[in-house]
């Protein structure tokens, strides 16, 4: 089945030398943003992006920031919030609207726990821009009048691009399209002017014109679901799954795609049968036994952090032996940067969409 395509839009309204910042989700609300600030990010997650709350992603941005030009990041999360455990099959995710005002926003892919010190600015970034002529069906090449030229690296050779006249990111009406720029020598730089070359073979499907259509380059984030990975038992005679060792975690270890957050966990023996679950950032999350399958609840999302099967004990445990994993989210990490060249004039209603798209299980 078809997963709808999403979109976030942050919407810096610039007024007397201030700006302030709606973002909003739109559509299906299995696909959710968690935003907050670039410096530093708290484990598991930070809050999530609200729709029609001003401020929630971006600052304002004062006049005497405008008149000095400012490079700003903020870190978000497209988290696949379903509750069937769903995954979101070659996940898509691009500017899907350029700002209108003078500031430029871009990304980048980050991590599950990297912070705005760990960027170094040789980060391939991800944009948009504005076709420069009318293309027709059959069009091997597109020309894209971008904010930044060369210099942003918002499209290279090889990329996925999305080329849509459609109003909104998932309009019924207008036409969009993926296509592959080719291996090399596909973008040719004029100044603020990329001409961009397909693939061999591939071609435009639709006619656009240019006064109503974007050029993003895509980020291909591939499948978005939660993992469990890094399992390692440290007993002489416990097992799990039918076995006593590292790698791989057994058949029946699952995460959720609500509750599941990036952490390292460790299950220790308090006797033959009983144990603790620490993380090493949430802490002590309460324990269990053989007896019962375990699976701590996130009171932040009220589900649970993973199942631990009670089918899967096997062997003799004794005190202080440990079982440790790691979980993985069903989430992405991006980075926006928000560029603002010195001397930007405010624009009430300045926006940026990012959309993503993808399938389905």
């Amino acid at each position: 089945a078809g997963c709808p395509k999403r979109q976030s839009r942050s919407d810096p309204s610039c007024e007397a030398g201030s700006c302030e910042c709606l973002s909003r989700m739109m559509g299906n609300y299995q696909v959710r943003f968690f935003g907050g600030d670039g410096a530093v990010m708290r484990c598991p997650y930070p809050p999530e992006v609200a729709t029609g709350v001003k401020n929630n992603l971006w600052p304002d941005v004062p006049q005497s920031e405008r008149s000095a030009g400012s490079t700003k990041y903020r870190k978000a999360f497209l988290k696949v919030a379903s509750a069937d455990n769903l995954a979101l099959i070659d996940a898509r995710i691009f500017v899907e609207t350029p700002t209108p005002g003078g500031d430029r926003v871009l990304f980048c892919a980050g991590t599950q726990t990297d912070t705005q010190a760990n960027l170094t600015g040789t980060e391939r970034l991800y944009g948009t821009g504005g076709l420069d002529t009318n293309a027709s069906a059959s069009a091997t090449t597109v020309t894209v009048n971008t904010e930044g030229g060369s210099g942003d690296g918002a499209f290279a050779n090889g990329d996925l691009i999305r080329i849509s006249d459609k109003t909104t990111v998932d309009a019924v009406s207008g036409n969009a399209e993926f296509i592959r720029l080719a291996a090399t020598n596909a973008v040719s730089w004029n100044g603020t002017k990329a001409t961009l070359t397909f693939a061999a073979g591939q071609s435009l499907t639709n006619s656009y014109v240019a006064a109503s259509t974007r050029v993003a380059s895509v980020w291909e984030a591939g499948t978005i679901r939660g993992a469990v990975d890094t399992w390692s038992i440290s007993s002489s005679a416990g097992t799990y799954g039918g076995w006593n060792g590292t790698g791989n975690p057994p058949a029946g270890v699952t995460t959720d795609a609500i509750g599941s957050i990036e952490q390292t966990w460790t299950i220790t023996f308090t006797s033959a049968s009983a144990f603790t679950c620490v993380g090493d950032s949430v802490g002590s999350v309460g324990g269990g036994n053989r007896t019962t399958d375990f699976a701590p609840n996130n009171a932040d999302f009220s589900r649970q952090h993973f199942t631990l099967p009670a089918s899967g004990w096997g062997g003799t445990w004794a005190t202080g032996e440990m079982i440790s994993f790691k979980t993985h989210p069903a989430s992405v990490a991006l980075w926006q940067k928000r560029i603002i060249p010195p001397n930007t004039a405010s624009l009430p209603g300045d926006k940026v969409i990012i959309g993503v798209s993808g399938e389905s299980e």
